[in-house]
């Protein structure tokens, strides 16, 4: 019970504050532009010792020989040789968030290649970037971006791989590029009053500081339902029952790391709610 009259106090408090502060400065309109953390690089390595991934690599597929190969994904195939790609900080292999498809295989192991979706129930094999950098593959007979591999199609569903090597590639080239944004302390790209260190924890998108999608895109710290305006009982309101909670051991069943707004494991009324004193009522466009 005084745990809730507390919180109750402290959102009044809350309130009044934003109140006679006035309206608080909305974050400006636009994204501001993703700062590159390196660039990608990719090679074809021998499974063994194969990607090098105590320095960022990941492995984005696998090929049965060096020219004329079939592929396979990490997990489904044994093949002898992995195309490894690094360099970009976060770099992953997810096919969701933000992320690019390389290829689409029709199967796991043994499989032959298409560049598009020619294999809708099939395999695709992607490269992932944390929220806020930039990802594109594309096929074009020269590459100035990171070559993966060469194919000997474009958007047929019977295509084989080789490297990129200039001794027994193809014509087409399967090209990626990536960039990560920089989550040093004290870097906010978007300058919506959170480093970029805080919003790649919560996460939250440190390149953009509004929603550009209601309720699905998660992008100012303070909006936590997303609807770009921040509120007592959309936003504050979500610490309620949960201040005291920790994320470190034991864990508390109420801990929730997108309200961590200060990374110190705790939910909080200073180091946390009181985040929010003076930017009620702020509105992002």
């Amino acid at each position: 019970m005084r745990w809730a009259m507390a919180f109750i106090a402290l959102l009044l408090g809350l309130g009044a504050l934003g109140w006679f502060a006035g309206a608080a400065l909305a974050p400006g309109g636009s994204s501001a532009a993703p700062m590159a953390a390196s660039t990608l690089s990719c090679s074809v390595e021998p499974a063994d010792p194969g990607c090098d991934t105590g320095a960022g690599e990941v492995e984005v597929f696998r090929m049965s020989s060096l020219a004329n190969a079939h592929a396979g994904t990490p997990g489904g195939s044994t093949y002898g040789y992995k195309v490894c790609c690094g360099g970009v900080t976060g770099l992953g292999t997810s096919c969701s968030g933000t992320y690019d498809t390389v290829l689409t295989l029709p199967a796991a192991d043994n499989a032959h290649v298409a560049s598009d979706a020619s294999y809708p129930t099939g395999e695709p094999v992607c490269l992932s970037v944390p929220a806020g950098g930039t990802v594109a593959c594309m096929y074009s007979p020269d590459c100035t971006d990171a070559c993966l591999a060469t194919m000997s199609g474009t958007t047929n569903t019977n295509a084989h791989v080789a490297d990129c090597d200039g001794t027994g590639d193809y014509a087409t080239k399967v090209c990626c590029e990536a960039s990560a944004l920089d989550c040093s302390s004290g870097v906010d790209t978007d300058t919506d009053g959170f480093n970029n260190n805080v919003e790649c924890y919560l996460p939250t998108d440190p390149g953009d500081n509004c929603p550009d999608v209601l309720y699905t895109d998660d992008a100012w710290p303070l909006d936590i339902n997303m609807d770009t305006y921040v509120t007592v009982a959309g936003d504050v309101a979500a610490y309620t029952g949960r201040l005291g909670s920790t994320g470190g051991p034991p864990p508390s069943g109420n801990w929730r790391l997108r309200l961590d707004l200060n990374m110190d494991n705790f939910l909080t009324v200073a180091g946390d709610v009181a985040k929010f004193t003076g930017r009620l009522g702020s509105h992002c466009i």
